[in-house]
């Protein structure tokens, strides 16, 4: 491998493939003509010709995934002997392409005509970011880091003790440009604070919004419907707690054992009123583990992709341990489809009534011979982790090492994650090479992440002016929080309680096991679900937790998850500035209570100057700019200095008798009273906690208006 060039380490083995990468894109630009491919050929491609020429079942065995694959059909520098070009000039209706819809237009034929005459040009890549960007400042890295590794930013007495030298405290004079708060520029550890991030349980947290979404947990709290799951959550919670091996973690996951409602694995065996549940958590795991969608082959043959229905049902046969029966529920009548006089775009190879048995159907990742790494090779639930999860499996190990990479990098080097038919590896050695890591340090996920967050290409500078981040990692794009994120930051940085109702609708425990699931008393935003029930009924609202689902699920969050999902829609959208600037969450957030962590900080004998910048430290990780520092010092200047009341001088009332609170559960749900307490509990929610007396009204008031504006940011929602 080359040596790379300025500004990339020559320890770090990721920057060294990205750096061979790059070189080798510039290369290749070079011999391009006056055309841009990405520009002005692919759309044309796309729009027109790929719809049916992609993937395994390219129309005609003509294949427009890549230049290798069209070269023959291209004839690149001979136009005239192109029978790309024939076809889509051809006045032959059957020989026409597309055979359906518009014509490709005459400017358009131009421009594929000269692309070929130049040679036809086909980048693997598009290098339309070539620049690198510095590294990110300490600051910026610590927030980075903190919320990609344990979910919530970093607090002011974790800023202090990772960055030598700092000092949160000292005084910044305001006609002087703020300090950077680092003496000398980035004198961070960084490794050493990658370690502790990688040790800290919070880890666990923020890894489980996303498996969930990845296994379509779905644990439905009250009568469980179609595709509920147990709340196999508290197994997964454990699991990367303990940092369970990948390996092992999809093997205990595929044996299906232990308790179905009470946390185990073997919830992720339910799928009550469904026709063929193993089915359904084959097209999981074959997403999930093999980069392999099947999703459409529950009821019929892929028409796109290579996934047949016999392949899914062999998989849900051994998922199921006994041969399975095709029912006519999971088949399209043929009947229906060749009502129409046309030829059909799907095929149903598999007739209702065929009894199929358990077999791997992946030869290509695997041979059958890998049972034998089975601890029990005749069970095959056994057999089918052993063979998903050999280390001669590579596929297994890339996959894993492309999710992680997604979620760090803004993009997987495979797109999308779950579905590898129809992309194709941006950097295929770097990949190799990560998935035969996972291999070498055990399955540990933790050792990939090290790897990643220690490169340069994840510590560089965000370049703002990038949608998205470039294939060839030159700089990180503005990342979307994940709403878990968003939420349990807004928390952790203010220091407000996360405090909601119990994840249950029968907390006397009064219905059976199988009626009613009890997932506790949540602390971090995964450990909410679907609020869903009969909603003619107030009293089985938990208004508490609407509020904050309401919040997770304007930016992207399920509440109830019946299919699973590798990448969650992230776009932004009117409903999220609103419901945080307006929402009963935010006036928890806001409002200065007694138990509000900034109610804590303002009580502090500390300038306002320290004030102003301790502040933007504990909730942005950042210093104010100069305009901000003004701006939020004449704020809060008026009464700064006698906002603290004294206990005699206060306004405090006496504590009234503690009385027994009423509760709601689903023994007294229907009765009268019932709906009356919940509306009550609605009412109190969206109110908030009463102020703090112990500062000054007034004061207290602005200081409320500065936390409002600062939590209303943009980097609430953005990665820096």
């Amino acid at each position: 491998m080359p040596e790379p060039p300025q500004n990339f380490p020559t320890s770090n083995e990721i920057d060294r493939f990205i750096a061979t990468r790059i070189a080798g894109v510039k290369a290749q630009d070079s011999h391009k003509g006056s055309l841009d491919f990405f520009k002005d050929i692919q759309p044309i491609l796309e729009a027109k010709c790929t719809e049916c020429h992609r993937g395994t079942k390219a129309k005609g065995d003509l294949k427009l995934d890549s230049f290798a694959d069209a070269a023959t059909a291209i004839k690149p520098g001979h136009p005239d002997a192109s029978e790309l070009i024939a076809r889509i000039t051809t006045d032959d209706e059957d020989e026409i392409m597309p055979p359906k819809g518009k014509p490709l237009t005459k400017d358009e034929i131009a421009l594929l005509t000269q692309w070929i005459k130049e040679g036809a040009h086909w980048p693997d890549i598009r290098a339309d970011h070539l620049t690198l960007t510095p590294l990110a400042d300490d600051l910026t890295f610590l927030r980075r880091v903190y919320i990609d590794t344990v979910g919530v930013p970093p607090s002011l007495e974790e800023i202090e003790r990772v960055i030598p030298g700092f000092s949160p405290s000292a005084s910044t004079s305001s006609d002087e440009a703020p300090s950077d708060g680092l003496k000398p520029a980035n004198t961070l550890n960084r490794a050493a604070v990658i370690d502790q991030l990688l040790a800290d349980p919070r880890w666990a947290d923020n890894w489980m919004g996303y498996w969930l979404d990845v296994l379509a947990e779905n644990p439905n709290i009250l009568n469980p419907t179609l595709n509920n799951t147990g709340p196999f959550r508290w197994w997964l919670y454990e699991s990367l707690k303990d940092n369970k091996p990948m390996d092992f973690f999809v093997t205990e996951l595929l044996r299906m054992k232990g308790s179905e409602r009470l946390g185990g694995p073997a919830g992720f065996a339910t799928a009550s009123q469904n026709d063929v549940p193993m089915a359904a958590k084959g097209t999981i795991i074959g997403a999930a583990f093999l980069g392999v969608e099947m999703k459409c082959a529950r009821c019929h043959d892929s028409p796109t992709g290579k996934s047949l229905q016999q392949d899914l049902f062999e998989v849900a046969a051994m998922l199921g341990t006994k041969e399975i029966e095709v029912p006519k529920t999971s088949s399209v009548p043929m009947d229906k489809i060749h009502a129409s006089g046309r030829k059909p775009l799907i095929q149903v190879t598999l007739q209702p009534g065929t009894k199929v048995q358990p077999k791997w159907p992946f030869a290509e990742f695997c041979d059958e011979a890998a049972v034998q790494l089975a601890e029990d090779p005749k069970d095959t639930r056994d057999a089918l982790a052993a063979m998903i999860t050999a280390p001669q499996n590579e596929r297994f190990a890339q996959v894993i090492a492309n999710r992680v990479w997604s979620q760090f990098m803004g993009r997987g080097i495979v797109e999308p994650v779950e579905d590898w038919e129809k992309g194709r590896p941006t950097h295929p050695e770097l990949l190799k090479w990560l998935g035969r890591e996972l291999v070498r340090s055990g399955y540990d996920a933790k050792h990939l992440a090290r790897l990643i967050l220690n490169s340069h290409a994840y510590q560089r500078a965000t370049d703002l002016a990038l949608k998205q981040t470039s294939p060839l990692y030159t700089s990180p794009a503005p990342r979307r929080w994940q709403a878990e994120q968003i939420v349990d930051s807004l928390f952790a940085a203010t220091g407000k309680p996360f405090r909601t109702e119990e994840v249950c609708l029968d907390i006397d425990n009064t219905r059976e096991i199988q009626n009613a699931i009890h997932l506790g008393k949540p602390h971090r935003s995964w450990m909410l679900a679907s609020t869903s029930n009969e909603r003619d009924r107030p009293s089985l609202a938990l208004p508490r937790i609407q509020a904050v689902s309401d919040v997770l699920a304007a930016f992207g969050w399920r509440g109830a998850r019946q299919d699973p999902v590798s990448k969650r829609d992230t776009e932004p959208n009117v409903l999220q500035p609103a419901i945080l600037s307006n929402g009963t969450l935010g006036i928890w957030l806001t409002r200065l209570s007694d138990d509000h962590g900034i109610t804590e900080f303002a009580l502090k004998e500390q300038p306002l100057d320290p004030f102003i910048d301790r502040l933007f430290l504990k909730l942005l990780t950042r210093h104010p700019t100069a305009e901000e520092r003004e701006l939020y010092t004449k704020h809060l200047a008026a009464g700064y200095d006698t906002r603290i009341l004294k206990l005699e001088t206060s306004n405090s009332k006496p504590q009234s008798p503690r009385t027994r609170e009423k509760y709601v559960s689903w023994s007294n749900h229907v009765n009268d009273e019932a709906n009356i307490v919940r509306v009550e509990q609605e009412k109190a929610a969206r109110r908030g906690d009463p102020p703090t007396e112990k500062l000054d009204a007034a004061w207290r008031t602005r200081m409320e208006d500065v936390l409002w504006a600062m939590l209303n940011a943009s980097e609430w929602a953005f990665s820096p």
